[in-house]
């Protein structure tokens, strides 16, 4: 019992590391791509890695809380795509506010380089776990 709960925990947690390093990919892509063809200036320093970390980190949270709902509720994995949409929604706002976190001015278009990012990590991420690959 013990050790298929290691192994679902393990079998899982590989494929959201797979899937949020993919999804990690297409997140540094999107935002070179944007900062060249919009012209995007002005983001704040070390911006890249926070995207990374930004796309891995909810992924692998995510396995495990992919787990846990599935070995412990009936309908654990419907529950659990309805929070993984109720947080991609949710983490579309601050994309919107004009001032970002460290107090800087949100750059021009900072709104259509961001929501595409939270997208392609949860639907990547929410893939990958759910399909265990």
């Amino acid at each position: 019992m013990i050790k298929e709960s290691i192994a679902t925990y393990k079998n899982t947690l590989r494929a959201a590391i797979r899937g949020s390093l993919i999804a990690a990919g297409i997140n540094i892509a999107w935002l070179f791509s944007l900062e060249f063809w919009l012209n995007i200036s002005g983001l704040p320093k070390g911006f890249p890695l926070a995207v990374v970390l930004s796309t891995i980190i909810p992924v692998l949270l995510g396995a495990v809380l992919y787990v846990v709902f599935v070995k412990n509720f009936l309908k654990g994995e419907v529950m659990f795509l309805l929070l993984a949409a109720g947080f991609a929604l949710l983490s579309i706002f601050p994309s919107f506010e004009p001032i970002l976190p460290d107090g800087q001015a949100a750059p021009a278009n900072f709104a259509l380089l961001t929501v595409p990012m939270h997208f392609f990590a949860a639907v990547i991420g929410v893939y990958y776990i759910i399909q265990k690959r």
